[in-house]
């Protein structure tokens, strides 16, 4: 099993091995370290994320959505060249292989747990059927939450900022 994360502390992505023994995660990059929450790992499922708390995760395609999108514009755009120059049979026939080449790619490629919160990615897990799929609503509840979070944070810098004293400099 691997989890592929943001670290926290120097903001790298860093992919890391990892088993139901494991007590800590280090960061590749700047070899910081945090505990694994006990229960987390079993034999049978993960149950909650290793790099945050949350304990909401969900299970999508480990397939980049840009490379889907890409195949379906290009499809749509080969057919529709073969459209303006009237040729039905051949616009038809792209279409239903692009179709088929995405039945195909849903078929073959695995899934991935991911996490809602800090966006890690686990592969190799057991347990996969006991997660649900995407819900929005939940995304939207922790974007939201992320939203709110950097605007305190900004809120708070120029609170900082406003509350030292001014200085110009080569003044004491």
């Amino acid at each position: 099993m691997n989890v592929t994360f943001r670290c926290p502390h120097c903001d790298q992505i860093g992919r890391v091995e990892f088993d139901a023994q494991t007590v800590e995660l280090a960061c590749p990059q700047c070899q910081s370290k945090w505990p694994v929450p006990g229960g987390a790992v079993t034999a049978e499922k993960l149950t909650q994320c290793l790099v945050c708390p949350s304990t909401e995760l969900y299970i999508r395609k480990d397939f980049s959505q840009q490379l889907g999108v890409a195949i379906v514009v290009v499809g749509f755009a080969i057919s529709s060249v073969f459209w303006f120059y009237r040729m039905p049979i051949w616009t038809y026939a792209v279409l239903f292989a692009t179709a088929l080449i995405d039945v195909v790619l849903y078929l073959v490629v695995g899934n991935v747990l991911h996490c809602y919160r800090c966006q890690a990615q686990y592969r190799g897990v057991p347990g996969l059927e006991d997660h649900a799929a995407f819900n929005l609503e939940t995304h939207e509840k922790h974007r939201q939450q992320r939203i709110r979070l950097e605007q305190a944070a900004q809120t708070k810098s120029q609170a900082v900022g406003e509350a030292a004293p001014d200085r110009q400099p080569g003044r004491v």
